[in-house]
């Protein structure tokens, strides 16, 4: 079967509640006569004077942005230029950012300093300690809303870090819908910095992105993109963004996100009122347009759940972990659509019986002897996972999706890995950087 085949078997049998944002159904004419390259009137992206000039303008004036670049790379490459075009500093980040973060640090040869999120949120106050204890950090990067929605408190943060000096990049990849009736972006919350995948949450075709930044970072910005980004730009994804900005803009796209928004709360009511077993997860700082299913304390694990909604409903979900179930909404998703997910969910949960809860062992910040750059070519060996408890891991080792590492090259394998590894192939997830068992070590 060739790919274009899968695809067509695919599209036609189930219902997407996951990325990408258009769920195949946005009303679109991009044909194959528009893939063009940089001719009289198409404008030029790396410089922009014309029409892709007030694409850009657009996508500022929609998000309140000083400035702003759209990018078709995904926010992959605009996360690698905004490490790239923050200097040389060290660099404080979350842990649960994206490995495109992690490969920009490595690239830049930039120190890092982790911060644990607390169920995926990033506090304040951790910054504010990291920050007075690490005065060589010039930048902080995090990721809000996270795969599964959690928010951090941006204008907070942002405060502090403008009190020390740094500035402030939000991975917002899974909040580009954020500021269309859902809450605000980091753009207005104090960002220096903010990468948004439009293709995730919003109507717009897959590695569309854009980059919104205070007019001082936007030379910066321009140059590092134009390193990152291929210098010939798909015509069709840029003319997807615009599509899209000019959707959010009108006064059609304003009605439907507010419908949108209103579906997805009375959806999220009926499973708050009548999950029995399950549980839908919820925070004060919350995007409500991840419904995430915790399934922690029955006898289904998230990927069980996932399995049984796909063979049984037709439905495919963005993310399984080992307790719970992340699926992607979007503005594209209708009513009848969304009560069908929920009603999926509701009688599964009905099959649903308690069961003994099963953490997933503790994993501390490992100790990180070296910079991932400093051992990128050293020599290294295979070793089983179990006998590689206190060396040198050389390696990443990823839980993927969502692209979070539990270990980064460099860091001292911690007695704890062997078991966390075990419970996440128990449970189905992928996990990638290991080979037969074995751990790249020095």
């Amino acid at each position: 079967m060739t790919l274009l085949e899968h695809l067509k078997a695919y599209t036609d049998t189930l219902l997407p509640m996951h990325m990408p944002g258009g769920k195949r159904r946005f009303a679109s004419d991009l044909p194959y006569q528009w893939d063009v390259t940089e001719v009289e009137g198409t404008d030029d992206l790396h410089d922009p004077e014309g029409i892709l000039l007030e694409m850009n303008r657009r996508a500022a004036a929609l998000w309140g942005a000083e400035s702003s670049f759209v990018t078709v790379n995904g926010s992959t490459g605009g996360l690698l230029a905004a490490v790239r075009a923050t200097g040389e500093g060290e660099i404080l980040m979350g842990r649960n950012c994206h490995k495109s973060v992690y490969n920009a640090v490595t690239l830049c040869r930039r120190k890092a300093h982790y911060l644990l999120p607390h169920e995926g949120e990033i506090l304040p106050a951790e910054v504010e300690e990291a920050l007075e204890k690490h005065e060589n950090i010039t930048t902080l990067l995090i990721t809000s809303p996270t795969y599964e929605g959690v928010i951090s408190d941006i204008a907070a943060i942002g405060e502090i870090c403008h009190a020390h000096g740094v500035t402030l990049i939000v991975d917002e990849a899974h909040g580009a819908h954020l500021g269309f009736s859902f809450g605000e972006s980091a753009v207005k919350m104090g960002a220096d910095i903010v990468v948004q995948s439009l293709h995730k949450t919003l109507p717009a075709l897959t590695q569309t992105a854009v980059v919104h930044c205070k007019k001082s970072f936007a030379p910066a910005m321009a140059r590092e993109l134009a390193v990152f980004e291929s210098s010939s730009p798909s015509y069709i994804l840029m003319a997807s963004a615009d599509e899209c900005f000019a959707f959010l803009g009108s006064e059609a796209g304003k009605n439907a996100m507010e419908e949108y928004k209103n579906n997805l709360l009375a959806v999220r009511k009926k499973l708050k009122n009548n999950l029995k077993h399950f549980r839908l997860m919820e925070s004060p700082r919350y995007d409500i347009g991840k419904l995430v299913i915790l399934t922690e304390g029955t006898n289904l694990s998230g990927k069980a759940l996932a399995d049984a909604l796909r063979e049984d409903y037709k439905i495919e979900t963005e993310m399984a972990l080992p307790h719970s179930l992340t699926a992607m909404t979007s503005v594209c998703d209708t009513e009848k659509e969304l009560n069908a997910f929920a009603d999926a969910v509701l009688a599964l949960d009905k099959q649903a019986n308690p069961a003994p809860i099963c953490r997933m062992p503790s994993l501390s910040l490992p100790e990180q002897v070296h910079a991932p750059w400093e051992v990128r070519n050293a020599e290294s060996t295979l070793c089983p996972l179990e006998q590689a408890v206190g060396k040198l891991s050389l390696a990443y080792l990823w839980a993927y999706p969502p692209g979070i590492p539990l270990l980064v090259p460099g860091e001292r394998v911690e007695e704890s890995l062997p078991q966390a590894v075990k419970y996440y192939e128990a449970a189905g997830i992928p996990l990638h950087g290991m080979q037969d068992g074995c751990l790249e070590i020095l």
